[in-house]
Order: C-alpha cells, then sequence, then structure tokens
C-alpha cells in the first residue's frame, strides 16, 4: 500500500514542479497576441495525454491475458525512457529555435 501511496506522491510533485514552468515558457515563447490560444492548446495536450492514459489502464487485462503484468508494466518504462532521450537529442534544436529565451 505505501508503494501506491509513494506512487501517487512523486506524479504529484512532479507534476505541480513542471506545470507552472511549462506555462512559464509558454508565455515567454509565444507571441503575445497568441498567448491565450497556446495555453488553450497546453491544456487540450494535457486532456489527451490524460485520455490516452486512461485508454491504456483499460488495456491492463488485455495485455495481462496476451502477456503478463510485467510485460504492461515493461511498456511504461520503455517508452518514458525512450521519450527523456529523444528530449536530450532534441535539446540543441529547441534551444537555437527559442533565440536566447531563458
Amino acid at each position: 500500500m505505501i508503494w501506491l501511496v509513494i506512487a501517487y506522491l512523486f506524479h504529484t510533485m512532479g507534476e505541480l514542479c513542471i506545470s507552472p514552468v511549462s506555462l512559464s515558457y509558454v508565455s515567454k515563447l509565444v507571441p503575445g497576441r497568441m498567448i491565450a490560444l497556446m495555453f488553450g492548446i497546453w491544456y487540450i495536450a494535457l486532456a489527451i495525454g490524460n485520455k490516452t492514459a486512461g485508454k491504456m489502464g483499460e488495456q491492463v487485462a488485455t495485455i495481462q491475458e496476451n502477456h503478463s503484468m510485467s510485460y504492461f508494466f515493461m511498456i511504461f518504462t520503455f517508452i518514458p525512457i525512450g521519450m527523456g532521450l529523444i528530449a536530450i537529442l532534441l535539446q540543441p534544436v529547441m534551444k537555437k529555435l527559442m533565440h536566447g529565451v531563458k
């Protein structure tokens, strides 16, 4: 039970740390006339991510029947690692596109 509580704690703390920073960057990098639109797109992206997570969560039984429960959790280990590596590789490109905004 404690692992579940700790997992929720880390997810919540991560979201609370990332959200203000990312919203700050959206307001810095977007032209003034498009700020409201970009904030809306940001929240739509969050909604799509949450919906996708819910749909993946519905697949637990199917994946467990066809493979195993460890395979299900392995999916959620390797996908974030892969996305993190892609983010690291794209960092120089993103910095160049930011035109010196810090």
